[in-house]
């Protein structure tokens, strides 16, 4: 079981607590840094401020990709979706992931899964006075899809006859391709029920004429973080959706993803991140679920051409 309100659970995908690292920069940490956020280390900032000399972008593709976040959670409550397994859930930037869902569905359930304690800790302290049954949290390593997905279903959160959602914002390209990223994703898919989806946003280096996203990225490197950063191409990206289908707009730069308002060529020249939701098909085709109109849609310039 999750910790209930309790201790972390230190399972089979868990991280003992020696391991925690804070002479090492964390990429959830350094990403609470972006989002203007306090709950980092001095060795976090120090890496995170070098970023923003390198690439000041940082900053507004964090906050980008968190209204992505945000927007992409609602859609999902909005189509009937009930149940989000969100990945790599970094450290409380209200509102989180499970605030969103159930401003749109009250009975919406959350697991939250970091590779982090100081993550879960943070998660422990936020998660006090919501119902155990609807808000949980584990320790779980993208790396280990199969743990994480015996981790899951050992709790009592989730109805595993009906859709989940599978959020992964901003944490892939913390996977190495060595470490073979879309069988990570294909194990995660294959141990989830049909009809779920898969809510993914990665980095890029595509849209830029030139090396600063990679001067960026490397800095993860240069200071030893505890992961590094790869980034993919479009293409890249839109392959890790195998076995799902994308649902309108597509695969794009996040601020395009259903904007609530109009996207201007600036915002977009300075937000890295491509994002999109795919459903897991079935031999049939997708689950018959209701489609999400976004009223103000057909008032905004198809902008997809930017890709």
């Amino acid at each position: 079981m999750a910790g209930h309100l309790g201790s972390p659970v230190w399972g089979e995908v868990g991280w003992a607590g020696t391991e925690v690292r804070t002479d090492r920069p964390h990429p959830a940490r350094m990403y609470d840094y972006f989002l203007g956020g306090k709950n980092h280390y001095h060795v976090d900032r120090i890496a995170a401020e070098e970023v923003v000399r390198r690439v000041p972008e940082a900053i507004d593709s964090a906050r980008a990709n968190r209204a992505w976040m945000r927007r992409a959670v609602c859609h999902l409550a909005e189509m009937g979706v009930r149940q989000f397994l969100d990945l790599g859930t970094g450290l409380p930037t209200e509102p989180n992931l499970h605030q969103v869902a159930q401003s749109v569905a009250s009975d919406a359930r959350v697991l939250y899964i970091d590779n982090d304690p100081i993550v879960l800790t943070y998660a422990q302290a936020l998660l006090v006075g919501n119902n155990p049954n609807q808000v949980d949290y584990a320790l779980g390593d993208l790396r280990d899809p199969q743990g994480i997905i015996r981790m899951a279903r050992s709790q009592d959160i989730f109805d595993w006859g009906q859709p989940i959602a599978l959020v992964l914002s901003a944490i892939v390209h913390f996977i190495a391709d060595e470490e073979d990223v879309a069988n990570i994703i294909a194990t995660l898919r294959n141990g989830l029920p049909l009809g779920s989806f898969l809510a993914l946003s990665h980095a890029t280096d595509d849209l830029q004429g030139d090396d600063k996203a990679a001067l960026g990225a490397a800095v993860y490197d240069e200071y030893q973080a505890t992961a590094g950063v790869t980034m993919r191409s479009h293409q890249e990206i839109e392959a890790l959706f195998s076995g799902f289908t994308l649902i309108e707009p597509g695969l794009v730069q996040v601020p395009l993803w259903n904007p609530d308002d109009a996207v201007d060529d600036e915002e977009l020249k300075r937000v890295w991140l491509y994002g999109g939701i795919g459903q897991k098909v079935t031999t049939n085709g997708p689950r018959d679920l209701p489609q999400m109109s976004n009223p103000r849609r057909e008032q905004l310039p198809d902008r997809r051409n930017h890709l």
